[in-house]
């Protein structure tokens, strides 16, 4: 689902068509079914066999109002029917052949969705529609992150180290500020690439290749290489400056740092976990728990 998705394009909607060729061409307007009702016709058809309709993201997009009748479906009854039916002539014509039949969800077809509470949600779900639904939490758990072990750029600091205690100053700070636990860096809030730090020396036929630069252009690839090793900052430093504490910034950073653009330029240009002085000493102290031998190292 997403902001513009429509009943009309989840259960099927009147379109023109074009029929035959030549003079005898005419224009017709026949209802063309949507995914719920093309699954439902499936299941219906075929009894023997168990149908999954699978809504990504579906708090996207205004569920209640996508759905709209069909909410009244999503009550079932033990061996998984339709409490209760409803009359739909578009549908019923095109699942049973008689737009009087009543139309309902059969026990042989389940409904499922993902919705992402580790995200700002751009619509909520109401209470009556989530009571007809079984809930099952997912944990953010970014162990399970292929990338997990990966370090920060040139830092020594790993990706789930870093996501574990940014969330857990965010989820401090929600009792005092406007932040939230959909505040928080979800376990693919950032990619390998995004995390890998390209070097000039090591990278630059790499890259040079991938972008179609001129060898010789060392200008051109110094700037290339910078901006690729700054989307982590550009994109997870911002985002915590501009978003995640916009209302409670001394939580997590530095009190010196004024301006996002003096963070951006700091970390950007920092070299190894100096990166990380923007931020405060708490969170420096946590960042670097079990990582002291580096941090007295580079000090």
């Amino acid at each position: 689902f997403h902001p513009d998705y429509m009943n009309t394009d989840f259960v099927g909607q009147i379109l023109p068509t074009v029929k035959g060729e030549g003079e005898e061409k005419e224009i017709t307007y026949d209802f063309t079914p949507g995914p719920f009702t093309r699954i439902l016709k499936k299941a219906i058809n075929n009894p023997d066999k168990h149908f999954y309709l699978v809504i990504e993201e579906i708090n996207r997009g205004n569920a209640p109002a996508i759905f709209g009748e069909i909410f009244q479906l999503l009550d079932r009854e033990i061996d998984g029917t339709s409490s209760y039916k409803i009359t739909n002539y578009n549908i019923a014509s095109e699942v049973f052949g008689d737009k009087e039949t009543p139309v309902y969800i059969p026990s042989n077809l389940s409904i499922l969705a993902t919705m992402n509470t580790a995200d700002q949600n751009v619509f909520t779900l109401d209470t009556a529609f989530q009571r007809r639904w079984n809930m099952k939490m997912i944990e953010n758990d970014v162990t399970k992150a292929k990338h997990a072990e990966m370090k920060i750029l040139d830092t020594t600091v790993t990706w789930e180290r870093f996501n574990t205690v940014v969330n857990d100053q965010i989820i401090t700070s929600s009792a005092t500020t406007l932040s939230s636990e959909d505040k928080r860096l979800g376990a693919y809030f950032v990619t390998a690439d995004v995390l890998e730090y390209i070097s000039f020396d090591t990278h630059k036929d790499e890259i040079a290749e991938r972008y179609n630069i001129n060898l010789n252009d060392n200008t051109k690839l110094d700037r290339t290489i910078k901006d690729l090793n700054s989307r982590f900052g550009d994109k997870v430093i911002k985002y915590l400056w501009d978003d995640a504490f916009k209302f409670s910034r001394e939580d997590i950073f530095d009190s010196d740092y004024k301006s996002l653009e003096k963070v951006l330029e700091y970390f950007n240009n920092s070299a190894g976990n100096k990166k990380f002085d923007i931020f405060n000493q708490d969170i420096k102290d946590n960042l670097f728990a079990n990582n002291n031998e580096e941090v007295e190292d580079e000090e």
